[in-house]
């Protein structure tokens, strides 16, 4: 099946995906990093840490509050060049929540669903893979109708 772009091995807890950021200087390039999926996650987001470290400066309110784990909180926003996600998929200047206080170094945010909802996911628990496509799946319609 030529349309599976992205099949891989996960441990049944979080799904981590390389990441690539467009950084503002063309001599950074944010290579190494990882996202967690989270489908309840409406927007992505990166760590303030990272987003700085490749030039990101300019955060701005959102306006909005978010419920997070921590209850109700208003996010800064920060508009992004580029992301590529697993060396396969490009998201080009996107707006994405900056987070803060994050312990990770490796891990620097999360892919939320403002990114996921423009391709196909599949998870399996039973055979621990999952699934990521930008192309139709016309396999899934037999199961979906």
């Amino acid at each position: 099946m030529d349309y599976l772009h992205l099949v891989s091995k996960f441990d049944g807890k979080t799904i981590r995906l390389p990441i690539i950021l467009e950084s503002t200087h063309p001599h950074l390039q944010g290579r190494g990093y990882q996202l967690i999926l989270d489908t309840g996650a409406d927007t992505s987001a990166l760590t303030a840490e990272f987003l700085t470290k490749h030039g990101y400066v300019k955060f701005q309110k959102s306006g909005t509050k978010k419920r997070t784990a921590t209850g109700n909180v208003e996010l800064l926003t920060c508009e992004i060049k580029g992301l590529s996600i697993a060396r396969q998929f490009k998201v080009s200047k996107i707006k994405v929540d900056v987070l803060r206080g994050w312990d990770e170094h490796i891990v620097v945010g999360v892919i939320g669903m403002d990114i996921l909802s423009r391709m196909t996911f599949i998870l399996s628990h039973e055979y621990k893979k999952f699934m990521l496509s930008s192309h139709p799946v016309p396999a899934l319609l037999k199961l979906f109708v």
